[in-house]
């Protein structure tokens, strides 16, 4: 019998062996380094699709995304950044992250917030939706965990999320991409083809546990 406001969904698989597991989740690097191809929508779609299935409180899911492609567009969207970066006070959170990397790319020319990348993923959601920000990362992580199995590697652009995703600097970035009126900007990371390949698995701090 199955009930009609929950249709049947495809039955769990087999959970995979430990060790395969953690190599699967040691495997994502941060790629800060991509070749010029663009990625085909199709596969981009793939890959943004997973982000639909992570956890949330209450299932309150909510995250949507936008995909900005092109150097052209992502250049208008680093120089807004740069701009804005000049109006903030020190006492901005992350500001001396943001300004050294403002600092980076008008002395030496290095792309230090997009690295490059021909895609920027936007998390979306209702201005209205309390829990924005967690529901974003937990939908991006997963985004991130699946990018090496279709062969595209991601990074965080957290020195975006600075200025995108809080007052009073939001409002320019929502209205760079033409965002709907009650939505925001929640989480920011680039994709694309990696220019670069890791060979072996990176370590990590000790693990730290206290017992009570």
């Amino acid at each position: 019998m199955e009930n009609p406001l929950s249709p049947r969904q495809e039955p769990v698989g087999t959970p995979l062996p430990p060790a395969q597991a953690v190599q699967f989740l040691r495997t994502p690097r941060s790629v800060r380094y991509y070749r010029e191809e663009l990625v085909p929508r199709e596969k981009l779609a793939e890959l943004l699709d997973i982000g639909r299935y992570p956890q949330t409180g209450e299932n309150s899911q909510g995250i949507r995304y936008l995909v900005v492609s092109g150097r052209e567009k992502l250049d208008e969207l680093n120089h807004l950044y740069c701009r804005l970066a000049r109006e903030i006070p020190e006492d901005f959170p992350g500001y001396y992250k943001i300004q050294h990397t403002v600092h980076l790319q008008e002395t030496y020319g290095h792309d230090a917030l997009f690295y490059n990348s021909q895609h920027l993923i936007l998390a979306i959601s209702d201005e209205s939706l309390e829990t924005w920000r967690q529901n974003a990362q937990f939908s991006l992580t997963f985004i991130s965990l699946l990018a090496p199995s279709l062969g595209l590697g991601t990074c965080w652009v957290g020195l975006l999320e600075f200025l995108a995703c809080f007052h009073p600097y939001m409002e320019e970035f929502a209205e760079a991409v033409h965002l709907p009126t009650g939505t925001r900007i929640c989480g920011c990371m680039l994709v694309g083809y990696p220019d670069v390949q890791f060979r072996r698995l990176v370590e990590r701090d000790p693990l730290q546990i206290e017992w009570r």
